[in-house]
């Protein structure tokens, strides 16, 4: 799982610079001349760089937080059978949620254009992994505490505003706060009092450790860079068939120019920079 983490960011990152390398000569079209702007901005109610705005708030998607979090709840009733759930968010919007069934269902707009997605079954089988890894857990802890116990596990995955990835796992028992994970050291921390015993346990089973770290540093740095990807293709889809609705008058016909004017090509500094760079990614 972690070993695809740096190749899935790669080839998404590449995904996204051939899309943007598709529509950037496109985006480059305006007009000769600061008369020419002008009066067919006045005719026509055309913005003459059509692009320029989606550029702009494409860039600020780059920088947006983006917080991505999974909740595993596992408990028992008494001698009844394990009860587990798991529900994924982004930024707090639902987008994916497990019942005791192991059947994995989208929720919500995102979900459902998430569902579509090469990492959607990877996604869904390692959170059915991890429950059965969390059962376990909670299977030796009550043949040592003999009471019943209700497990939530909690990792999230983030880009500070430096870019740099950040993830962690916060573990909670019967509602105290026990443990903390953090992927960039893979050590387990004491947060409650009264949680050394829980800590030692899970430190004991290497499976235990090893599967916070994966998930957090590898699986789920990946499916972050996924959901980046298709919320920044949706920008794009939005955003040029928003450009393209321009062309039209408020009456729904077709607008003609009234007099030819030439119109030339005349890429900005930005965009040439953006073809430059993608070009060398492409090639890497």
């Amino acid at each position: 799982m972690a070993n695809n983490g740096a190749s899935k960011h790669s080839l998404s990152t590449k995904a996204l610079c051939f899309s943007l390398l598709l529509i950037s000569p496109w985006c480059t079209r305006t007009s000769d001349t600061p008369f020419q702007r002008t009066y067919l901005s006045h005719r026509q109610g055309l913005s003459l760089s059509p692009c320029s705005a989606s550029l702009t708030s494409l860039h600020g998607s780059f920088t947006d937080a983006a917080a991505l979090c999974y909740g595993f709840t596992v408990d028992k009733s008494g001698s009844g059978p394990w009860q587990h759930t798991v529900q994924g968010q982004l930024n707090g919007e639902v987008f994916i949620y497990c019942d005791s069934n192991y059947n994995c269902r989208a929720i919500g707009p995102l979900g459902n254009r998430l569902m579509a997605t090469k990492t959607w079954k990877p996604q869904a089988d390692t959170l059915k992994d991890g429950i059965d890894l969390f059962k376990a857990e909670m299977t030796r802890m009550t043949n040592e505490i003999r009471e019943p116990l209700t497990l939530d596990a909690r990792m999230c995955c983030w880009h500070e505003g430096d870019g740099l990835f950040k993830a962690s796992w916060d573990i909670d028992l019967d509602g105290h706060k026990m443990l903390h994970f953090d992927s960039s050291t893979g050590k387990l921390t004491e947060v409650g009092p009264g949680s050394r015993w829980m800590k030692e346990m899970w430190e004991e089973d290497r499976a235990v450790t090893a599967f916070l770290k994966v998930t957090s540093q590898g699986d789920c740095r990946a499916w972050l860079q996924e959901i980046k990807l298709q919320s920044w293709l949706q920008e794009i889809k939005l955003q040029m068939e928003k450009n393209l609705e321009t062309t039209a008058s408020p009456n729904g016909v077709k607008v003609v120019n009234q007099q030819p004017l030439s119109l030339a090509i005349k890429p900005s500094i930005s965009v040439l920079l953006i073809i430059l760079t993608c070009s060398l990614l492409l090639l890497t």
